[in-house]
């Protein structure tokens, strides 16, 4: 085959590829709204006992929205991410099949209530071996991704890994006799925090990218540390008991002193640079930003028990949210040929989505610090104030205009998506 063609033949399932990723991620984001009607259906009398499960239907439903509004989502953006530049695109294309294969697998037993629900942190799971079994192929296909020849983004690919071996080292350590709700929390926890360095990688590449500017030597420092940070959880792994105390408190304190220093030097250097970004980029560049912030402000400033712990995840995910937002119209989109042709509906997406976010973060916030206690309900809330009421109104306000926000994105990106050329 001619150079020329082979060239052009690449170039095509690069592009190929990428619309697969971005079909996956964002398609994941419709299936986590599916699941979230579920969940309120689930909660009205009559309707609950005609669902899969029956009342088990909440928890089991919980488990795999959860799983697919974040996991799925934000690997399968990396996913994206690593299809940029020179990669070769055939692992990449292996690694959608796997992730779809085992996403089907994840919906296939929830829906037909199979295995007991395990909310446990950073990644739930269904007790199932099939359940496990997807999660499995989810977490195949984005390293067929992430490790293959010409990646661009070898900072997330190590961190990546590290996840990866956190997961395999504590599957080997822990003892097959432990309570099952026990097992998955010790299990996905020390992964599950390297996994919040891919998370701020992912939004430290969107960040670059909305800004439009290559790569400066602080940059590439603030990646260094990044990937360097991660390899405490493997010091972590083998020097301490995985069912002590000691453990769980040295990966939070792994991600209080590693990981806030490398975004800060990727939003410094970019103030530095005099950045002008102006548009739906700068839009959603700012935006992100904010909502960050005020979720890391939060992150050091956690109460016991109350809201102020959900304020604080809600802005960080949020935070990285928009500005993938930004990216997939402002970079990725326009890549494919595929753009918005209207600026002023992807506006109020980003507007929408950023805005509610900050509200809802900043009310959960304020509601913290009143004494309202996280994961309750109802009169448990134990709204007694007009300053509980008012905060936990306005976490009612946000939630409400970021979801619509996120309808917009949703139905809009796989509308441009699917549409035939």
């Amino acid at each position: 085959m001619p150079a020329k063609s082979m060239h052009l033949q690449q170039n095509h399932l690069r592009l190929l590829e990428l619309r697969l990723w971005l079909l996956v991620s964002v398609a994941a984001l419709a299936v986590a709204g599916g699941l979230a009607l579920g969940l309120a259906l689930a909660r009205t009398p009559g309707v609950q006992d005609w669902l899969p499960s029956g009342p088990d239907f909440f928890h089991k439903a919980l488990v795999t929205h959860v799983v697919f509004s974040f996991q799925v989502w934000l690997l399968a953006m990396l996913a994206a991410a690593s299809a940029q530049g020179r990669a070769a695109p055939l692992p990449g294309l292996v690694g959608v099949g796997l992730t779809i294969t085992g996403c089907a697998l994840l919906l296939v037993v929830t829906l037909a209530g199979w295995g007991e629900a395990s909310l446990n942190n950073y990644v739930p799971v269904l007790d199932h071996p099939l359940y496990l079994a997807g999660l499995g192929l989810i977490a195949t296909g984005i390293a067929c991704a992430l490790f293959r020849p010409g990646n661009d983004i070898p900072a997330m690919a190590f961190a990546y890994a590290v996840a990866l071996i956190c997961f395999a080292i504590a599957v080997l350590r822990l003892p097959s006799d432990l309570d099952a709700a026990f097992r998955y929390e010790r299990l996905f926890w020390g992964g599950g925090h390297v996994l919040q360095f891919v998370n701020t990688g992912l939004i430290m590449w969107a960040w670059r990218r909305l800004a439009g500017g290559g790569s400066t030597p602080l940059s590439r420092l603030a990646f260094a540390l990044l990937a360097a940070g991660t390899v405490a959880a493997l010091v972590i792994e083998l020097r301490l008991d995985p069912l002590g105390l000691s453990w769980r408190q040295a990966y939070t304190d792994m991600l209080w002193y590693l990981l806030p220093l490398p975004p800060i030097l990727v939003a410094a250097d970019m103030l530095w640079h005099r950045r002008r970004v102006g548009g739906i980029a700068g839009l959603a560049l700012w935006a992100s930003w904010l909502v960050f912030v005020l979720g890391g402000m939060a992150g050091f400033a956690l109460g016991a028990g109350d809201t102020r712990t959900p304020s604080h995840y809600h802005a960080m995910i949020g935070g990285v949210n928009v500005a993938l937002m930004g990216v997939i119209h402002v970079v990725l989109l326009p890549a494919l040929g595929r753009a918005a042709p209207s600026l002023r509906l992807v506006r109020w997406q980003i507007g929408l989505y950023g805005g509610g976010q900050l509200l809802h973060a900043l009310g959960f916030y304020l509601a913290g610090l009143a004494g309202v206690a996280r994961k309750t309900a109802g009169v448990e809330q134990g709204l007694d104030s007009v300053f509980k009421l008012v905060s936990m109104g306005v976490v009612g306000l946000g939630g409400t205009i970021a979801v619509l926000g996120g309808v917009l994105f949703v139905g809009h990106v796989l509308a441009r998506l699917v549409r035939h050329d």
